[in-house]
């Protein structure tokens, strides 16, 4: 495919500066794009322009100075991903029931909704129309899959869940398994309580490969509309995590707390249960969450703080080894001058 600067400036609703007949073949990134292709730069990025070999770039603001072709747009990276759908459509995969795919006779599967190799589909699941289940992939008792959803090889949905439009579940996702809870006897024995809950994701939501939603106690464990979760994080049973969140690689958090809305989890953040936290709060990587952070901000360390205050904590930190020498000469002056008394 060959499109003109001019006509990827319409795609993504920016405005051209530059050569509008410059040819480009295919979408690259900053450092391996050269003249036919056409790459975006945000931040940093955007200050090295001149030492870019693409034939087209996609900036947020236009330089003062500059010698590249560029296309101005609100969001340079967004308009990027657009471009990669253009050069990169997905594949679309046939609607139907693959022969090896077992089906209950009681579960109601959208004649356009595709089933693949080797899935299941138990009593009384619902699958709507133009989802996608690749194969290898469980589908549990009574579970509610929705429409445009995209379910990847080998991921679990377990009876009673219930997933929105246009939900995508990467490899090996778990969605609606056992919650951890369990009554410990006077011998000190652990007997699994049965979870009768479930989980309900909302729309577009999406799940990374291996990562786990537990089902709830009592009620449902939720996911909201457009959060994005990444590979290997876990959510015990009862959280609520809010809209447009991004929990990071490895992240953990405990049963019964609540995240709000626009909320960042950076990788290995992990949050103590029965606690809640306000809505557009960043926490930083490793982050500990002990306790409830009622204001929006963002926050660091073990335990976490404002990451103004544990910087201050850090600068302190690395003083520490002069100020002991120091306290120890003193201890040592106020020895002196008592012997000498």
């Amino acid at each position: 495919m060959k499109k003109t600067a001019a006509e990827l400036a319409t795609i993504v609703g920016g405005k051209l500066y530059g050569n509008a007949e410059q040819e480009i073949v295919d979408v690259r990134g900053a450092m391996d794009a050269g003249p036919e292709h056409v790459t975006f730069a945000q931040g940093v990025y955007a200050e090295h322009l001149e030492e870019f070999r693409a034939g087209l770039i996609l900036v947020d603001k236009l330089p003062e100075k500059t010698t590249k072709n560029l296309i101005v747009c609100d969001d340079a990276k967004r308009g990027f991903s657009q471009l990669v759908e253009l050069f990169h459509p997905e594949t679309h995969v046939k609607p139907g029931i693959h022969p090896t795919a077992v089906v209950s006779p009681t579960a109601k599967v959208s004649p356009k909704a595709a089933v693949m190799p080797y899935c299941v589909i138990d009593d009384g699941a619902i699958v709507g129309d133009d989802t996608v289940l690749y194969p290898y992939v469980y589908i549990g008792r009574n579970a509610v899959v929705g429409q445009g959803c995209e379910i990847y090889p080998g991921a679990v949905i377990h009876e009673n869940t219930v997933l929105g439009d246009r939900v995508v579940l990467r490899a090996h996702a778990v969605i609606g398994g056992q919650g951890f809870g369990f009554a410990t006897d006077a011998q000190g024995h652990h007997n699994h309580i049965r979870q009768l809950g479930n989980v309900v994701l909302h729309d577009d939501v999406e799940i990374g490969a291996c990562s786990t939603v537990d089902n709830s106690a009592m009620n449902s464990t939720v996911v909201g509309r457009g959060t994005k979760i990444d590979n290997l994080v876990h959510l015990g049973h009862n959280v609520e995590v809010g809209e447009d969140c991004f929990l990071c690689a490895q992240v953990g958090v405990a049963g019964s707390t609540k995240i709000g809305n626009h909320c960042i989890l950076a990788g290995q953040a992990g949050i103590t249960g029965h606690i809640h936290i306000v809505d557009n709060v960043i926490l930083g990587g490793k982050t500990g969450v002990i306790g409830n952070i009622t204001k929006p901000g963002e926050y660091v360390g073990y335990p976490a703080r404002p990451h103004k205050e544990w910087s201050r904590s850090q600068v302190l930190v690395g003083h520490l080894s002069e100020m002991r020498k120091k306290l120890r000469q003193l201890e040592k002056t106020i020895q002196q001058l008592k012997e000498e008394q």
